[in-house]
Order: C-alpha cells, then structure tokens, then sequence
C-alpha cells in the first residue's frame, strides 16, 4: 500500500483527465486537482488472515482512485448555478469528503496496527497523555473499546480536540458520519465488517481487543508529539 498522499502532480492528473475523457480546466474554472499516491505498509500481524490484508489494500486502492476522479471532476465542475437540493458540483464535494477520509482513515489505521512486539512504557508522552485526560490507561482503552463497539460500520478514534483542549475517544460511522470539529487523530481502529469478518465472523470485540495488542506506539508517539505542538499553537 508509498508516499505521501495530496502531491501536487499535472502528468498524473492530466493522465487521469484524459483515462476519464474529460476537459481540463479553462480560463474561468478553478485549477484546485491533487493526486492521492498510495502508501507502503507491512502488515507483520497473525491476527489477521492474509486473505484479509490483501482484501483490504484492494478496498484502499479503490479509495484512491476514486479520490483522483473526484479530483479530476471537481476542478472541471461548474460551480455558477449550484443548488443545495441536487447538482453535480454538490455530488462531487460529497464524494470527495466520503473518499478523501477512507483513504486518510485507512492509512492512519494501517500505519498505527500490527507491531508483533507491541509495548507502552509509563514514561512515554503517550501514556501520560492518555492517562491524564482519561483517569488511567485502562479507562483509555475501555473507552477506547466501546467507541469501535459503538460505530455501525466505521471507524474508533482517539485524537486530540483542538476546542477541548484534551485527548478524547469517538466513532466514525461510514468514513463522514460524526466527526467533531478540530480534532488530529491519534490512534485509529478499522471497525468496518471487511476488516475483520474474515478472521473474526461477527465476534467484533475479540478482533478489537487483538488490535490494541499489537498497537504501534512508536507511531502513535510522534502523532501525540505533533499533537502537543499543535495545541501549542492553538492556545
């Protein structure tokens, strides 16, 4: 699954046009298209079935794609007559929102999983981080537990709120259902069926709880590094 996603890139783009057979932008239309480039990610863990990894970057790769249509689309879109009930423009944002966070979702879940040797030390800013805004460890992962068992088919957050100051846990139904304003997302968990019905069948808390076993903390460490300067900058 290679760099980072939003390069600015006309040779691709004007490919994608072109596979598409669509215009490229005139005078009087904006010239906004980016392209999503797929990232590596090893997957090392046993608690997922090959047949479901492989599954899986097939759905991530599909995102993409269809990411770079939206993309494409959008900045050929007419935006002078646009109606709140139904247009092509209106369309367009919509599905570039829905697609935009399944491929943002799905590399912070795939970057954030799958460390065979998974540990959190006490010292680390991560644990202190968490333990501060939720009590303790424990009641983090509790909290952490019931969000993925909340979400229909979606996605469990931890991220840092901007307007609240602290760490706090959410869900995600589909990949654009209830997400809070101002928020950097720290810890990710896939709760969709395809991540885990494969391995799992319908127990979703068993696959949850192998998850969090095997988080990768050194990741998760440099999201929350970012996070505090974030909320530096913020205050």
């Amino acid at each position: 699954m290679t760099n980072k996603t939003n390069i600015q890139s006309p040779d691709i783009m004007s490919g994608i046009r072109r596979d598409l057979k669509i215009a490229g932008p005139t005078g009087d239309q904006l010239s906004e298209a980016y392209v999503a480039l797929p990232k590596k990610f090893t997957l090392n863990t046993e608690l997922l079935g090959p047949k479901t990894k492989h599954a899986h970057e097939e759905k991530y790769q599909a995102y993409i794609k269809a990411l770079n249509s939206v993309s494409a689309k959008l900045d050929v879109a007419e935006r002078k007559n646009v109606s709140a009930n139904t247009s092509p423009y209106r369309a367009l944002k919509g599905d570039e929102v829905r697609n935009m966070n399944a491929v943002y979702l799905h590399e912070l879940y795939f970057a954030n999983i799958s460390d065979v040797h998974s540990q959190i030390d006490m010292d680390t800013l991560s644990y202190m981080r968490l333990e501060r805004d939720f009590g303790t460890f424990d009641d983090w992962q509790f909290d952490m537990i019931a969000a993925a068992m909340a979400s229909r088919d979606g996605w469990a957050v931890t991220a840092y709120s901007t307007f609240l100051q602290r760490y706090i846990t959410f869900f995600i139904d589909e990949h654009d259902q209830g997400i809070p304003v101002g928020c950097y997302p720290i810890i990710v968990i896939d709760v969709w069926e395809h991540a885990y019905f494969r391995d799992y069948l319908n127990d979703r808390k068993a696959y949850i709880f192998a998850m969090l076993k095997e988080l990768r903390w050194d990741v998760i460490e440099e999201r929350v590094k970012r996070a505090e300067k974030i909320a530096l900058a913020v205050r």
